[in-house]
């Protein structure tokens, strides 16, 4: 156990070497989003990275930083910290640097500590054994009655370890469960999106630029609330219990000064300009998104039971629209009626809807060319574990 200090020489510390200083953070992403997720939390203020690393993007700033990140992001699945990395060639000398770092400027022996660990490349390549390594040796730096987290407890902080090529980077979550589940859109429809994936196709296709967004295959109406709380500034994720709050670091006073800044920037969504028109051919589909639409978005959002192939151009307010359309396929509907779905969505477009530009999730080469409209950009991901593209006409 490390030597004892006092709680006021241990609050100095924590100050100087945590407080005061600008640390490393990693927020993830749905792989091919990595570009739009670093445009905007570089329009949080933050110093984002120009290196791009697959599935997520660094960023550097205090702890308020953080904080900002974690509250206003809509892309981002989570957000965690950096905060050591161990070089060790075996069992002691991880052992050692273990022991000697000082854990008690990042978690408490009162919050139970669960692991995140991966390994690969590595001398030390069995998670279970790593995990055991680290328990070990921070209860000996802490003291024997640090708790480890085993099901029980509602509040706990994950130390995530990635052990590769005997380098052991270690992190401490900031955001908590997945960033997607705002806890706004309670019902799930057939195949919907993850919020975090709606907002993402939404900044990517520029939706500040627009007045109109036409969400005609609305399903749970996830496009429309995204577009909504984009529209209105409202921050996603205001309102979490977020586990930096357990770090030994957090202060209640410069949390809530950070986010009555953020709350100072939302916009009535009367004052805002903009309209969304919401639809579907799905009666329950439409009662399940009305049912999602926050109180203080339902004179903004009204979902309608409409068939997009009657919808004429005609229904749209003056102004600049975009056109967003997740369509039924994989197991909601046969391979062998997509491919016609797709194309009589692009006979439509072309002929009805001539002037608005669109954002389309097509599942595969056929469906794009069953489409047959142009793009200017395309971005391939996975959606339910069926490879897709979502196409953008600017």
């Amino acid at each position: 156990m490390f030597d004892r200090i006092t709680d006021k020489g241990l609050k100095r510390r924590i100050k100087q070497h945590v407080i005061a200083l600008e640390h490393k953070f990693f927020a993830s992403v749905q792989p091919g989003f990595e570009q739009t997720l670093s445009r905007e939390l570089s329009s949080f203020g933050l110093s984002v990275s120009p290196d791009y690393i697959e599935g997520g993007v660094e960023f550097t700033g205090d702890l308020s930083s953080c904080y900002r990140a974690c509250m206003l992001s809509r892309t981002a699945s989570r957000i965690i910290m950096r905060i050591a990395e161990f070089k060790s060639h075996n069992y002691f000398e991880l052992e050692r640097n273990i022991r000697n770092f000082p854990w008690e400027l990042y978690i408490t022996k009162d919050t139970p500590i669960d692991f995140s660990i991966s390994s690969s490349n590595s001398m030390i390549y069995h998670t279970g054994k790593l995990k055991e390594i680290f328990q070990k040796n921070i209860k000996e730096r802490l003291g024997e009655d640090l708790l480890f987290f085993d099901g029980d407890y509602t509040s706990s902080l994950t130390l995530l370890v990635r052990n590769y090529k005997n380098i052991a980077t270690v992190s401490i979550d900031a955001s908590g469960e997945f960033l997607y589940k705002r806890g706004i859109k309670i019902y799930a429809g057939k195949a919907s999106l993850r919020e975090t994936l709606a907002s993402l196709i939404l900044l990517e296709a520029n939706l500040n630029d627009y007045d109109v967004l036409l969400d005609p295959m609305c399903g749970s109406g996830t496009f429309s609330i995204e577009a909504a709380l984009i529209w209105t500034k409202t921050p996603p994720n205001i309102d979490r219990a977020f586990p930096f709050r357990l770090w030994p670091s957090f202060k209640e006073r410069n949390f809530n000064y950070v986010k009555s800044e953020i709350l100072k920037e939302v916009i009535a969504p009367e004052k805002t300009g903009k309209a969304i028109i919401t639809s579907d051919i799905d009666r329950e589909a439409v009662a399940i998104a009305c049912k999602n639409v926050p109180s203080h978005l339902r004179d903004f959002i009204k979902p309608d039971v409409d068939d997009f192939f009657s919808l004429k151009e005609s229904i749209l307010p003056k102004g600049k629209s975009l056109i967003v359309l997740n369509p039924p396929y994989g197991k909601r509907i046969k391979a062998s009626d997509t491919n016609k779905l797709y194309k009589e969505i692009g006979s439509k477009i072309r002929r009805d809807f001539r002037k608005c530009n669109y954002a389309i999730i097509a599942p595969g080469e056929e469906a794009e060319k069953a489409l047959a409209l142009p793009y200017k950009r395309k971005i391939p991901f996975k959606h339910g574990g069926i490879p897709v593209a979502v196409i953008f006409s600017n």
